[in-house]
């Protein structure tokens, strides 16, 4: 598992494109939250409120997925680089908070016309840390090289036994 997380298996460490994948998600939550504080599109926004509590967790999934990365990857960091894997580490920890925290504050506002500013902030500064978290993902895990894995054996072959008898 741990080969997979680090990318050993895929031939590129999957961190840093996971990272820019949610702050696709977080930019699109963002956006739909602007459409229904400005009313953009309908009368009724409770659709956009609903379609950014979707990509919230989305976003909220994604983001655990890339904390988990960030550290396994901790891990197997070059000692030189380990203050900056720390803060990787932490980035990824915080924007996952944040976006958590705008999840649930969401969901207890499902039925309004727009999100309350307290969600829309922390999502806005889950969006911040997330895009410095990317660009030193990319930085720190871009360029590593592996040496190369070898072959497992799934299954020995053995002979086949012939029935006694014959």
């Amino acid at each position: 598992m741990k080969e997979l997380l680090e990318g050993r298996r895929l031939g590129f460490a999957p961190r840093s494109h996971l990272a820019f994948v949610a702050i696709g998600l977080g930019f699109a939550a963002t956006l739909v939250d602007l459409m229904a504080w400005f009313s953009l599109g309908s009368r009724d926004t409770n659709t956009f409120v609903v379609a950014a509590q979707w990509l919230v967790v989305t976003t909220f999934v994604l983001v655990g997925i890339t904390a988990i990365t960030a550290v396994v990857e901790y891990g197997d960091v070059d000692p030189d680089e380990r203050g900056l894997a720390r803060v990787d580490e932490g980035a990824a920890i915080g924007g996952l908070v944040l976006y958590g925290v705008s999840a649930v504050l969401r969901s207890l506002e499902l039925g309004q016309a727009a999100p309350s500013p307290a969600p829309f902030l922390l999502a806005i500064a889950g969006l911040l840390l997330l895009i410095a978290d990317a660009g030193l993902a990319a930085n720190l895990y871009s360029t590593r090289e592996w040496e190369e894995l070898e072959d497992e054996v799934v299954h020995e072959r053995h002979p086949r036994r012939r029935a006694a008898g014959r």
